[in-house]
């Protein structure tokens, strides 16, 4: 518990005005006068104010105290970070034969805010080769001070000196600060750093932290930026010996630093336009905005700071620490979340930590608090992200690691009705309930949110109406609040998955996105962009449901189809967070299976010109497995691998034309694939099902006429003497069958023309159960379906029962489905509602290291008599 701060005197002026009438009346009874109108009380009220104002100044002594212990404990302002921004250099004229050199240190100017111009400095000299137009070059905004003598060494412990300009800027630059000690050039030993200046050598010291536990003969010091004080090694004990190395007596102590920097310098973009220090033949501008400048910590920061700094103890323990630290790290971070990564993701290894980075924009940067997406993504850095996890590595403890990197983000446009009184300025009120949605749903801090909306936390219809009718003056009452998102599966879905060994996580290919949901359905997130690229198969890893299956949680592959009609096969490790693309095949794929080889995952791809294999890494080549000799390239439709109960690895093809279904138990490997029947079955879907001991594969049959109901499905149990084949069409009207998996005791299928058929496997008499025309899928006319291209249900969820076709109960479970109008979902199979709105009116819901950003909210304002 926090120790409580007394009041040293808690003494009021009403308080020091009594006691001196009751001092008057026992000391001078004489004095009888005592109102306000006597000049003696009128001087008594004079000295009692004075006095509380001197008691006033006494009670501030815990304040001042609390600062000087903070600096005792080393604890400073952040210093300001310089912007930053890409020069490019263009050459004027028509002579492209002169080689051009742009030297280091080249001066730029930008017109700011501020009537002083906003300078660039460029950090390396660049060079226009012959035959170049153009070439790019980092600058900061900043003005570098050269070698300047901070003083003279004096041998002695805890020598401070101080720059003669302050504070020193932080830049993108790992050298920003270079302090150097003069050293005759004999002395300098082979390795070390150093630098000439006015023809003596200067030794570069290295800037710590703090001197606990650096070698005696360590060549440190310490940097306080924001005052620009130098600290050398003290003495433990008076009198002693440094705990480090000191400048020796009478050596010049030399430094190379910046000034300048702040929020003046996040110019927009061709803005930096005016060369200062000319170079002939050349103009220059720069192309993007500068980002990452900001001013000097106020004081209030740094001592709401002070004491979460001292318990981290500059290292990271807790994921309180991780954050601070990371703030701490670069003034480019602006907030930082910290978590165990094996509490949120099922990929993640024991003892890593993910920190979750949002970038700094300065307040000049988003004028009324707008700040879109694209602002949010052209300031997060590579190198900035690098840098702090390299600092964060420095700090952790022993056994974990850590993951920096930037957060993600979901834009979302308030649309709304709001009425107002009849007396109210119609336009004011809209711009400040603009505003307020801007100040509120935004990932960095603001007057209505100072921390930033928070990470994970969905917009509810309910925030919007508290705060528009609780906070903003005028308004009557809100009657409409939908929301908008920028993207979402709502155009045609070719595949959907759930993933085995994530809760409640879903996958969704629609065009060029996979998409993601860590809620079941309820929102969606892009996981995966792939330009040019149609998204035709998802594919998760398997789950460990028999010996022998290799659990890889994470792993996930889609395979897409360019415009030239050639197949991509992309492999993502982490659910979706990142992609690298692994092979590239000339023919189609229609589908792909997850097989392991020799303990690489691999997978199985269903091409229209044969079976191929490819190794899910980097550059794997594909190669082609041969399946039938007759025809090497016979094309395939569906693949499945699967392990028996007995541990038999096996793959199942589901082959095109009419040529029936392919077995291998013996991995999939060229030259075990055996026909097992239904020649003359136009077989479009292929599934496994694990029914106790038994494997059975189950076929979805192709119907070319549309009049017709379509053969439904065929199912066989594998291993047995004979695979005899089961067709199942009793109540089958959809035509052809895209899809089939099974939930709890049902199987459920997708159809060209009856939307998901739902088949009772405890059923004496299993008969496909039509589904409902009022039931939630779209419907082409008043009795045929959209067609349902893929679907995919999850492992069992509730534990309710229904009641099926044919007098049976199945265990309910959610199951996905996609077509060409967006992606549905149902807890039944039964009843479904469509889950990829992009305009709604429930909750705009967002993962855990995801961040909400206002997008271009839509206020209709009018007043209470035309309402």
């Amino acid at each position: 518990m926090t120790l409580p701060i007394p009041n040293l005197d808690d003494r009021s002026f009403t308080d020091l005005v009594r006691e001196a009438r009751d001092r008057i009346a026992r000391s001078c009874p004489g004095w009888t006068d005592l109102s306000v109108h006597d000049p003696g009380i009128a001087l008594v009220e004079v000295f009692a104010h004075l006095t509380e104002v001197m008691l006033y100044r006494l009670n501030r002594l815990p304040d001042k105290a609390y600062i000087e212990y903070l600096n005792l404990l080393g604890i400073t302002r952040h210093a300001p970070a310089a912007a930053w921004t890409e020069l490019t250099f263009t050459r004027t004229g028509d002579d492209t034969t002169t080689r051009i050199t742009v030297p280091a240190g080249t001066k730029a100017a930008a017109q700011g805010a501020d009537p002083q111009p906003v300078l660039f400095v460029t950090t390396e000299s660049a060079v226009l080769a012959e035959g170049q137009a153009a070439v790019t070059v980092r600058a900061h905004h900043c003005e570098p001070v050269a070698a300047e003598l901070l003083g003279l060494g004096t041998g002695m412990p805890g020598q401070v000196l101080r720059t003669a300009r302050a504070p020193i800027v932080t830049t993108t630059e790992h050298l920003d600060v270079m302090l150097g000690v003069q050293t005759p050039a004999e002395e300098v030993a082979d390795g070390v750093p150093a630098r000439e200046h006015d023809g003596r050598s200067f030794v570069i010291w290295q800037p710590v932290a703090g001197f606990a536990g650096v070698p005696a003969d360590a060549l440190v010091y310490q940097l306080d930026r924001s005052t620009g004080t130098v600290t050398f090694a003290p003495a433990v004990d008076a009198g002693g010996a440094p705990v480090a190395a000191v400048p020796p007596a009478g050596r010049e102590v030399r430094i190379w630093y910046r000034v300048g920097g702040g929020s003046a310098g996040n110019v927009a973009a061709h803005t930096v336009t005016a060369l200062r220090d000319p170079v002939p033949g050349v103009r220059v501008t720069n192309e993007r905005p500068a980002f990452g400048g900001r001013d000097l910590e106020p004081v209030d920061a740094a001592l709401t700071r002070g004491p979460y700094e001292f318990f981290a103890l500059r290292r990271a323990v807790t994921a309180r620490d991780f954050e601070l630290l990371a703030t701490a790290a670069s003034a480019a971070v602006a907030r930082a979340t910290a978590f165990t990564r094996a509490t949120m993701w099922s990929f993640a290894q024991p003892g890593e930590v993910e920190v979750v980075l949002v970038p700094h924009v300065g307040t000049e940067s988003r004028p009324d608090w707008r700040l879109p997406v694209a602002r949010l993504l052209e300031v997060q850095g590579e190198d900035v992200r690098l840098h702090t996890q390299q600092d964060l590595e420095a700090r952790r403890a022993l056994g974990t690691r850590v993951v920096a990197g930037w957060a993600r983000y979901k834009a979302v446009a308030v649309r709304a009705r709001v009425v107002v009184g009849d007396h109210e300025d119609v336009d004011a009120v809209r711009r400040r309930i603009n505003d307020r949605l801007y100040a509120t749903i935004s990932p960095l801090p603001t007057p209505m949110t100072p921390t930033g909306w928070a990470f994970g936390e969905p917009l509810r219809a309910s925030n919007v109406y508290r705060m528009l009718e609780s906070a903003e003056p005028g308004v009557r009452y809100v009657d409409d609040v939908r929301f908008v998102v920028d993207e979402a599966p709502d155009k045609a879905v070719r595949s959907v998955v759930a993933d085995r060994f994530q809760d409640d996580t879903w996958y969704a290919g629609s065009g060029e996105v996979v998409f993601r949901s860590t809620n079941g359905g309820a929102g969606w997130e892009p996981a995966g962009r792939f330009p040019g690229e149609d998204v035709r198969r998802v594919v998760a890893a398997p789950a460990p449901n028999r010996p022998g299956i290799t659990a890889r949680p994470g792993l996930l592959a889609a395979v897409t189809h360019t415009a030239d009609g050639t197949s991509a096969v992309h492999v993502s490790r982490d659910l979706g967070e990142t992609w690298a693309l692994v092979a590239a095949l000339e023919p189609a794929i229609a589908d792909v299976a997850w097989i392991d080889r020799e303990g690489v995952a691999t997978l199985l791809c269903a091409t229209d010109a044969g079976l191929y294999e490819v190794a899910a890494e980097p550059g794997a080549v594909p190669l082609q497995v041969l399946v039938d000799n007759t025809d090497p390239g016979r094309g395939f439709s569906g693949v499945r691998s699967f392990v028996s109960e007995r541990g038999t690895h096996g793959v199942v093809l589901a082959a095109q034309a009419k040529y029936g279904v392919y077995l291998s138990t013996e991995g999939g490997t060229a030259g075990t694939f055996a026909h097992v029947g239904l020649r003359g079955t136009d077989a479009r879907a292929i599934e496994i099902q694990y029914d106790g001991p038994s494997t059975v594969v189950w076929v979805g049959a192709g119907e070319s006429d549309p009049n017709r109901p379509g053969q439904g499905c065929h199912r066989a149990r594998l291993f047995e003497a004979d695979v005899r084949w089961e067709q199942l069409n009793a109540g089958w009207t959809g035509g052809t069958c895209w899809d089939l998996d099974f939930t709890g005791q049902a199987v459920v299928a997708a159809t060209q023309s009856a939307g998901v058929l739902r088949l009772d496997l405890a059923s004496k008499t299993p008969q496909w159960e039509a589904a409902n025309v009022n039931g939630g899928l779209p419907l082409r006319d008043r009795t045929r379906f959209e067609p349902v291209a893929a679907l995919a249900a999850s492992t069992v969820t509730s534990t309710a029962t229904s009641t099926v076709a044919g007098g049976g109960t199945g265990t309910a479970g959610r199951v996905l489905a996609g077509g060409p109008r967006g992606a549905y979902r149902s807890d039944d199979a039964r009843t479904w509602s469509f889950t990829a709105d992009r305009e709604t009116r429930q909750p705009v819901t967002i993962p855990p290291t995801w961040l909400l950003c206002s997008g271009e909210h839509d206020v209709e304002v009018v007043r209470l008599n035309a309402a």
